[in-house]
């Protein structure tokens, strides 16, 4: 058939992706290697269409899939989707609030089964937009996070954990959200920089010895104080301590405690201790023995403990309130503006309330430490390697981790508790009834839900039908695990843990971070910006190799970089390149049936095939370490520069069709990972071809002669020169003058071709310009008048080139100009003299 006169993505893409699922592309089998290869995908939250992120994950992951596959690896690359519990319901409760409806308007059941549907329909959507991405998953093993599977091994995961005395349940300050209605573990709050105000409040001392003034940014919660605290060391309060003090606007007295946490610094040193409503007065209550008064409830009011006159106010009323009475009453001591870290809820930005609520919590402790054991014996490989000590720093400091949530989306909690002991709770699965008789006693279930997060860390075992899976014998541990850095807490430390845990083993081999894909211009995307890009109209309209080697290029792990559409475009043209490649050697291969072991017969033959080996082994090892954006711009340039530039030219003057077949089969295996649809749609017309691409051998290249490559060498430094002063000089086509040299004499034609030179003439003795480069002596034929009139140009250059290094150097030398002038600039300073004195050597070098 041949290819067409352009390469048009739409016209090829969706054909291509139905051929490699009925090909069985994507099947996890060995094709002449004897190793396994698994990445178990990321699953996206089932609640929206994919953003660009996601294209960045996509392709850093089918990336070294197609690539291990090619290598002959079992490669198993395994799809899926998150339920993503709180947000996907965040995100359907916004679906109803458009309809006027609110999660009140209907029972549990009724929503979860809403939900459910809503998320099926999203379903469909992204796995045809992983489709688009080209992403060679195997569809036959999808999984989802609410999967029978998967629930099983989270029930099986918190049984042994409650059967080793690592669940327990108990009343602790959480996180809560008093709009969602739910508890967050302390990774999930977002804290921001607010402006506030700190509050200096008189506590009198009850046998009025004085007073003690505490400072606070809460006043509000000093209506659940149970002490005030103070540094054992602060001879302020040394005759305080022991003592109590009268509690303004109640009718209650508390105790002066002494505690090292108390900072001497902070206020006056003095601060108040409220244990039900922040986390590191709880830790000061438990030490002291005292009691926890909770003022405010979970809708954000405050309570009947907090006195009648500020019952069922909010928070922001009762702070306002409480205020003004300490100054009307005279408690009030002075108001300062102050600065500080406020929570905030991730997804609707409500002030998160620490309160006190029964909830299951895992002892982190002994899964932290088998964790961080494995982590120091290097049993897991970070990319970049800081992520590893920085998620050793993080274990050493987590605390437990409170695993209910108060929604009804997800994986139900399966423990029942006692309706006549409060204090009885059993483990059973049997979660879809709300009340059992068990023994003769009636249990009630939990209505709260597991943390999304608990069942997803089992994801790497879990897809794999642990334990007695075959997929789990093959492909356990991954051998990469490819996220973005802002959940390498809440998941890529939780799947370590969970995974040494249960199966006694790391869950992955590798982990590999990437960075944020930021807005153009360095800014975080936002829809509220309008500065976010979705990748679907990208690849409508440069096709999805473009955006995928765009997306890529010049990236590194863990470093957030801006979307750039010029860099999509580059690939666009590339592919295109790759093309026109593909076409000029398909014409002129014709119907000649390519050799299998073709055989090069000229010096450019040799230089390619030595071209291609240093290609392909460097690109190899790009890949097997991880360097995607380095591998991909190997490869551009290969192409683009070397096979494009230098060996399709000289195949102009004597074609070798073995060769250029082979060295189109090459370029095709190693841009493949990276180019999936073109690379497959070239492959699939040419006529010599058999099979699929994707599942071809990654190309192993026997090098060319050693010295007809370096004679080639020669010949190219030869032509860049002539080109270069060529154009210099405006010398049209030049006449090459040389002295006995044999290799111009054999490669006339061949220079002529790529220099566009007149002719070559062997003189004894020359006259022009010289030509240094190549180490051959030849001349350039140029009359007197035109080389006198480029050296006065070069002369005039050479000037101006040193007055700039002159000039900077002034500058740079300058005290003052260095101590005043800011960093950057003098940067730049720096920057822009070592490249004019670079300039200034080379010109030196060719007068």
């Amino acid at each position: 058939m041949g290819l067409s006169k352009a390469y048009d993505p739409h016209k090829h893409e969706a054909d291509i992706y139905k051929l490699w699922e009925q090909g069985r592309g994507f099947e996890p089998k060995n094709r002449g290697g004897e190793r396994s290869y698994s990445i178990v995908m990321p699953p996206p939250n089932a609640n929206a269409n994919l953003h660009i992120g996601h294209e960045l994950t996509a392709v850093l992951e089918d990336i070294p899939a197609r690539y291990h596959r090619m290598r002959g690896d079992a490669t198993l690359l395994l799809p899926g989707a998150d339920h993503a519990g709180f947000e996907t319901q965040v995100v359907y409760e916004k679906h109803l609030a458009k309809e006027g409806k609110s999660r009140f308007d209907f029972t549990r059941e009724e929503l979860y089964r809403q939900i459910w549907n809503f998320v099926a329909q999203n379903r469909d959507s992204f796995e045809t937009q992983l489709r688009k991405m080209g992403v060679s998953a195997d569809w036959s093993r999808f999984a989802f996070t609410l999967d029978e599977k998967i629930v099983k091994t989270a029930y099986q995961t918190f049984k042994k954990m409650w059967d080793e005395g690592l669940i327990y349940r108990g009343e602790r300050l959480v996180n809560f959200c008093t709009f969602h209605g739910t508890a967050f573990a302390d990774i999930e709050v977002a804290y921001e920089e607010q402006k506030g105000h700190l509050w200096h409040i008189r506590y009198p001392l009850t046998d009025g010895s004085g007073e003690v003034v505490v400072a606070t940014t809460r006043p509000e919660t000093m209506l659940g104080d149970t002490a005030v605290m103070v540094h054992p060391d602060d001879t302020r309060y040394k005759n305080a301590v022991g003592k109590t003090v009268k509690l303004p606007l109640t009718h209650r007295e508390i105790p002066v405690v002494a505690d090292q946490f108390v900072d001497t610094k902070f206020g006056t040193g003095a601060v108040k201790v409220t244990p039900a409503h922040d986390p590191n007065d709880f830790e000061v209550a438990e030490r002291h023995d005292l009691p926890k008064i909770s003022i405010i409830d979970y809708e954000g009011k405050l309570t009947h403990e907090a006195g009648e006159a500020y019952r069922g106010l909010t928070v922001k009323e009762a702070r306002a309130k409480v205020a003004a009475d300490l100054k009307e009453q005279g408690f009030l001591v002075k108001v300062e503006d102050y600065t500080h870290s406020v929570g905030h809820c991730y997804k609707c930005g409500t002030v998160i309330e620490p309160l006190l609520k029964d909830q299951w919590f895992i002892d982190m402790k002994p899964l932290a430490e088998k964790a961080i054991a494995a982590l120091k014996a290097g049993e897991i490989r970070f990319y970049p390697e800081a992520k590893k000590d920085q998620l050793i720093k993080y274990l050493e400091g987590l605390k437990d981790w409170n695993i209910s949530r108060q929604i009804a989306w997800g994986i139900p909690i399966p423990a029942f508790q006692n309706l006549a002991d409060p204090d009885d709770w059993i483990y059973d699965e049997r979660v879809d009834e709300e009340e059992l008789v068990v023994k003769g006693k009636t249990y009630r279930r939990d209505p709260d839900v597991f943390d999304t997060w608990f069942s997803s860390s089992s994801w790497p075992y879990a897809t794999l039908d642990y334990p007695d899976g075959v997929d789990y014998e093959k492909f356990y541990p991954l051998s990469l695990m490819e996220t973005g850095g802002e959940i390498l807490y809440p998941w890529v430390s939780r799947m370590i843990m969970l995974g040494l845990y249960v199966t006694g083993k790391v869950p992955f081999e590798s982990v590999y971070i990437h960075g944020y894909v930021m807005a153009e211009d360095g800014a975080k995307m936002s829809k509220s910006i309008g500065n976010v890009v979705d990748p679907m109209p990208v690849i409508d309209q440069y096709g999805s190799d473009a955006l995928r080697m765009g997306i890529i290029a010049g990236r590194v792990p863990a470093v957030n970089r801006g979307y750039d559409h010029r860099r999509v475009e580059e690939a666009r043209n590339f592919a295109n390149k790759l093309w026109n490649i593909a076409r000029f050697i398909e014409d002129k291969i014709g119907d000649h049936k390519p050799a299998e072991n073709p055989q090069p017969k000229t010096i450019a033959d040799h230089w390619v095939l030595t071209n291609l080996q240093h290609l392909t082994e460097a690109v190899s090892a790009d890949l097997d370490n991880y360097r995607f954006a380095e591998a991909y711009e190997r490869l551009y340039h290969g192409v683009w520069d070397n096979v494009a530039d230098w060996y399709i030219e000289s195949s102009k003057v004597e074609p070798n069709p073995d060769i250029l077949a082979y060295v189109l089969q090459t370029i095709l295996k190693l841009l493949h990972p990276f180019a999936p649809f073109v690379t497959e749609a070239i492959w699939q017309e040419l006529g010599w071809t058999d099979g699929l691409l994707i599942t071809s051998p990654w190309p192993k290249v026997e090098a060319g002669d050693k010295q007809k490559t370096k004679e080639f060498e020669q010949i190219k430094k030869l032509v860049s020169e002539i080109r270069y002063f060529a154009k210099e000089m405006g010398l049209g086509r030049p006449k090459l003058l040389q002295v006995n040299e044999p290799l111009i004499e054999q490669n006339e034609p061949l220079i002529k071709q790529l220099a566009h030179i007149s002719s070559s003439q062997n003189v004894q003795s020359p006259s022009g310009f010289e030509l240094v480069q190549s180490g051959l002596k030849v001349w350039l034929e140029v009359d007197e008048k035109t080389l006198k009139d480029y050296k006065d140009k070069l002369d005039r250059e050479v000037a101006e080139l040193k007055t700039q290094v002159e000039q900077l150097k002034k500058r740079l030398s300058n005290k003052s100009y260095l101590a005043k002038a800011p960093k950057e600039l003098v940067a730049q300073s720096k920057q822009q003299l070592a490249e004019t004195e670079e300039s200034l050597e080379k010109l030196l070098a060719t007068r």
